[in-house]
């Protein structure tokens, strides 16, 4: 129970750091609009959809919004397909309007075609809209942490984020520096650029894991995929030369009977963000994380220590829970950068 306890208490200030691609300041997620009319056309690339609507509010005002979906990943595991919603659907679009009235965006509650059929961009389809009232097959689990796995987070920490809780990093004075000169246009994200670990761990998006006998290699999808393909090695004998990277050079055994995977990275290359948002990582960067199976193979608990001398005085901790998830073949779809910065234009 404690050790629960320490992880949604961690959690809940981890969520606040998320990246600011992923701030929803501009939506005001406690009111819902409506609006009725025709989808005029949908942008369906990575980091996030677009659909856009012309029709008619609730307040009789008329004309064009621009509404903002999930990525396409997690598009497809919430029950939409590419087709799902198409050009010259007539629609009734419910969303967190935008806090300025006069502009008409806003991010996706649900679609209602003309059929009856919804869809949900963040959650699951409820059996009463997809008129499949058959339970799902069980989830299998997973023996030796193979498998496709979920970060978990709440919806709410999903679409809200905000500037970290720095006091709970022990900066250093060039940590403090980076921190004075904070600039949200630096963000990787922004860009189509990964920030390594220990941020690419924890990602809403979907994780495949491949256990071999000398290594582990672990698939994010929407991945930058040069920067974000992983390999875990479990034999330092059998690790292939590694140039310094983003991503470091990984090596990992097993304790507590295979049910605990340690994994230490080291040779990292110097990363923007690589610590927490506006906080830069070194190449003395070091992340030691702790993954643990538990709950018969569904769950795996994950604490991640991260170090670095050069930005930090002291190491700190992160916590979290992968969920297992049914295994299915992952949709690749490079992040587009206009798109990345398409939500900038109603801030």
């Amino acid at each position: 129970m404690l050790f629960r306890l320490s992880c949604l208490a961690v959690l809940l200030l981890f969520n606040a750091s998320s990246s600011a691609h992923h701030s929803r300041a501009a939506v005001d997620l406690n009111k819902k609009a409506k609006v009725v009319g025709t989808v005029d056309s949908i942008t369906w690339r990575n980091p996030h959809i677009f659909i856009s609507v012309s029709g008619m509010d609730a307040q009789g005002k008329s004309g064009i919004w621009v509404l903002e979906g999930h990525s396409i990943s997690g598009m497809l595991n919430h029950g939409w397909k590419k087709d799902s919603i198409q050009a010259g659907d007539k629609v009734t679009a419910v969303f967190s309007p935008n806090r300025k009235d006069h502009i008409k965006n806003g991010l996706i509650d649900q679609f209602t075609r003309e059929d009856g059929r919804s869809f949900y961009p963040f959650r699951s389809i409820p059996a009463a809209d997809n008129g499949n009232s058959k339970s799902s097959s069980p989830i299998q689990p997973s023996t030796d942490f193979s498998g496709n796995w979920s970060y978990q987070r709440s919806l709410l920490s999903v679409l809200i984020s905000g500037a970290p809780d720095y006091s709970r990093y022990a900066l250093s004075s060039k940590g403090k520096a980076m921190l004075e000169s904070f600039d949200p246009s630096l963000d990787p994200d922004l860009k189509c650029e990964s920030r390594g670990l220990p941020t690419l761990a924890l990602y809403v998006y979907g994780y495949r894991w491949t256990r071999y006998a000398d290594r582990i290699e672990i698939e994010k999808e929407q991945a930058i995929i040069d920067a974000e393909h992983r390999t875990i090695y479990l034999d330092a004998n059998t690790a292939r030369a590694n140039k310094p990277g983003i991503l470091g050079m990984s090596l990992g055994h097993f304790e507590e009977d295979g049910q605990l995977l340690v994994v230490e990275t080291t040779d990292f290359l110097p990363t923007t963000w690589g610590i927490a948002e506006g906080i830069d990582s070194s190449s003395e960067k070091r992340v030691v994380e702790r993954y643990r199976l538990t709950n018969g193979g569904l769950r795996m608990q994950l604490s991640i220590l991260v170090e670095d001398p050069v930005y930090l005085d002291r190491p700190f901790q992160l916590y979290g829970v992968y969920d297992k998830k049914r295994d299915r073949e992952f949709v690749h779809s490079p992040c587009d950068i206009d798109v990345a910065r398409e939500h900038l234009k109603y801030e």
